[in-house]
């Protein structure tokens, strides 16, 4: 089966300040309904980020608290700090390959892009 998703980073694709630990970071206007617009159309919404494990919790619960909706997150501790795009890009790239997805759409930071 072939599945249609939209990915998107979550530190600065959503918010206008990287923190979410410790104090709440501030929501970039228009994000929780573009992804919401995805997930209405029938897309699975893929959340990628470079956090580390430990931080699943307080990444969930801070996606909740803001009302994105549900999808799948991946915590990706390879992703480089220097060349954040080009990791990302390979592990879309490999989850196409592996999982015959198909990605529509990707958002990420300013330093991703």
């Amino acid at each position: 089966a072939v599945v249609s998703t939209q990915s998107t980073g979550i530190d600065g694709s959503f918010t206008l300040n990287k923190s979410l630990m410790g104090r709440d970071a501030k929501i970039r206007p228009g994000a929780v309904e573009v992804v919401r617009l995805w997930q209405e159309l029938g897309f699975v919404i893929i959340y990628i980020t470079a956090r580390p494990d430990l931080q699943k919790e307080s990444v969930l619960e801070w996606l909740g608290m803001h009302n994105f909706p549900h999808g799948i997150v991946t915590f990706s501790d390879g992703i480089s700090p220097t060349d954040p795009l080009k990791d990302k890009t390979e592990y879309l790239i490999r989850l196409k390959s592996e999982c015959k997805i198909n990605v529509y759409a990707a958002y990420g930071s300013a330093k991703d892009i």
